[in-house]
């Protein structure tokens, strides 16, 4: 409902090169456009090449950000250059939590 009543200014996902979208791996937006200027990388491709998305935040900050330079760049629409593919764990979890976990074995 947000996204509908409050939608995001069009240039939001169209940063200048100078701007750091993976904050956790320091990558600028020109980082990510040399990137996708070889071949037709998608997202999961970019991360291998730049790292992008593979900081603490798991893309979860910048994810939506590359995908849109990336089909900006491709002149390809969002839908079809995709997203990361979502990898557990979904949330980091500490030691401490899991740790903390109740799990009880089923006997046979």
């Amino acid at each position: 409902m947000l996204d509908a009543l409050y939608p995001p200014r069009a240039g939001i996902f169209a940063p200048s090169d100078d701007t750091i979208v993976c904050r956790c791996e320091e990558l600028t937006a020109g980082d990510i456009r040399r990137a996708a200027a070889i071949g037709q990388p998608g997202p999961n491709q970019i991360k291998s090449y730049t790292r992008a998305g593979m900081g603490p935040c798991q893309g979860r900050q910048c994810g939506y950000t590359i995908a849109h330079i990336v089909a900006a760049e491709q002149q390809r629409p969002v839908a079809e250059v995709g997203f990361y593919r979502i990898r557990p764990p979904l949330k980091p979890l500490t030691l401490g939590e899991l740790a903390s976990l109740d799990i009880e074995e089923e006997q046979a």
